[in-house]
């Protein structure tokens, strides 16, 4: 529910919106009796839905409010309006971090310094045994003293009720600064999940851009448990090797591999500095780690799709006959042909057992009596029924052993010829030597799914429809459909005349002759 200019909440007049995130919608209100401004935060109603949130918003409420350090936010208040929960929590004039951060890298001793301040402020919290669990730019607010002040403290523990999911971290913002056992769900967290997003800020500050980013959130979720870290100094060599040591440690995937509070990590960062005589970081270090990130992925990508073309030597090869000098360029030489042949060989060798292997199965399979001539028959004792039975399951047996024969040839076809295609794009372009792969296996490919059509698809019931039809005819034409006029059973009487026999008398001497 959207709060508008003018309206009352509680005793707090509402001024007008500063932002939504994405647990709370926050205005500017004003209260007239102590005569000062607040900051609303109005959770929004999803969170209504989860079991017992009024009750366990009051008591985390309450613990939040206890916090008292010069550099966190207070919460002044918490209360209900229309059922809708809220918190009103000190105005800090100013502007986030992550705005500040947008116009340019700050400073070294500004980043120490704002550092430092939010170090110190995030390890009272943790003795007071309080997690902060949402540490990231925007929840670090900066007055027009260039005050900094840490503000949402335990706004994501009333949210997600103590427990942790990727889901429910994932919606409270930015997964940039996340730490990975947040990210892989680890319901029981300690202070070094702040300590490790804490580190991300200062990586970024450092180095100027947050070590993992991508397409969509959970991709940049996987690299926080799964990737190594960019090593800052290959994304900035401006940074020394006694720095970057501190920023590895820092964001260790393992929480006890990190620094055990946040002031740790800052004292270590201190002297690291002092140690590589550190005083000043480049102005421009943020268009420099771009550069450098895209590098870096231009190289991943060009290792994870090898080239069909040997690669060419930048510099000329040269050799000598005859008594002269001949350049040429192809680093191709004979080592590598030597190389190549050894592969094919064990590969051929590889290929020949696995034959071997298989031709000695279907030996052994024949000697047991499974295959061949001397096989028995495995309807020999079977009724009518089970017969009908067996020779139905073996037709369908076939015919899904058949379909996923031809599910096999579909997708190797198609994936190596999009891997083929993407190669060709990948080299340049040029003449597009993939045309022979998809156009010969092409055709065998159609052959397959023109034979499975023939035997089991719509073709096959026009098949048995078309042969059905020029039986009938051919039936029609040679008389063979009519019944013979001479086709009649007779018996003879007592009286010696002969007579028809009815359908009755039929069905009668039918029965008297299986009874003797």
């Amino acid at each position: 529910m959207a709060l508008n200019e003018g309206q009352l909440v509680g005793p707090y007049q509402v001024i007008g919106p500063l932002g939504q995130g994405g647990m709370a919608s926050v205005y500017k209100a004003y209260h007239a009796r102590l005569d000062r401004h607040v900051a609303i935060k109005m959770l929004h109603k999803t969170f209504l839905e989860q079991p017992d949130f009024l009750s366990r918003f009051e008591r985390e409420a309450q613990i939040v409010a206890k916090l008292e350090h010069p550099h966190i936010v207070p919460v002044y208040d918490f209360d209900e309006h229309d059922g809708q929960p809220y918190l009103v929590m000190k105005f800090v004039e100013g502007q986030t971090l992550k705005k500040v951060l947008s116009r340019g890298p700050l400073p070294l001793e500004r980043v120490i310094s704002i550092m430092d301040t939010m170090a110190g402020a995030l390890t009272y919290a943790h003795e007071q045994g309080v997690l902060h669990r949402d540490i990231k730019p925007s929840n670090i607010l900066i007055d027009p003293n260039g005050v900094p002040y840490l503000t949402d403290f335990g706004l994501a523990r009333i949210v997600t009720a103590g427990t942790s999911t990727m889901s429910a971290d994932m919606i409270l913002g930015t997964p940039q600064y996340i730490s990975p056992e947040q990210a892989s769900g680890q319901g029981e967290l300690s202070p070094a999940t702040d300590v490790y997003s804490l580190g991300v800020i200062l990586y970024e500050m450092v180095v100027g851009r947050v070590p993992f980013t991508g397409d969509t959130p959970y991709a940049v979720v996987h690299d926080h448990i799964y990737t190594e870290l960019p090593r800052p100094s290959e994304i900035n060599p401006a940074i020394p090797t006694q720095v970057e040591a501190v920023l590895v440690k820092a964001l260790a995937k393992k929480p006890a591999d990190r620094y055990s509070s946040p002031n740790a990590m800052m004292q270590a960062f201190h002297a690291a500095c002092h140690e590589a005589g550190l005083i000043t970081l480049p102005a421009d270090r943020d268009k420099t780690a771009e550069q450098s990130f895209a590098k870096r992925v231009q190289d991943v990508n060009a290792a994870s799709i090898p080239s069909p073309i040997p690669p060419r030597s930048s510099q000329p090869r040269v050799s000598v006959r005859d008594g002269r000098q001949v350049e040429w360029e192809l680093n191709f030489d004979s080592e590598n042909w030597k190389q190549i042949g050894e592969r094919v060989k064990q590969n051929v060798e590889k290929g020949a057992t696995w034959v071997e292997g298989i031709a000695a199965s279907i030996e052994q399979a024949a000697k047991d009596g499974n295959w061949g001539s001397g096989t028995r028959d495995p309807k020999a004792d079977m009724t009518p029924e089970e017969r009908l039975e067996y020779d139905i399951r073996k037709r369908m047996e076939k015919r899904f052993e058949e379909r996923q024969g031809l599910i096999g040839h579909a997708i190797p076809y198609f994936v190596v010829n999009a891997v083929l295609w993407f190669i060709w794009l990948s080299n340049g372009a040029g003449f597009p030597w993939p045309i022979f792969v998809t156009f010969f296996w092409g055709i065998g490919f159609v052959l397959h799914f023109l034979d499975y059509y023939h035997k089991y698809g719509p073709g096959a019931e026009k098949q048995e429809e078309a042969i059905r039809r020029e039986i009938e005819r051919a039936r029609e034409l040679s008389g063979l459909s009519e019944k013979p006029k001479n086709d009649v059973r007779m018996r003879l009487t007592d009286d010696g005349e002969l007579e028809a026999l009815s359908e009755e008398d039929e069905i009668s001497r039918e029965l008297k002759r299986k009874r003797r």
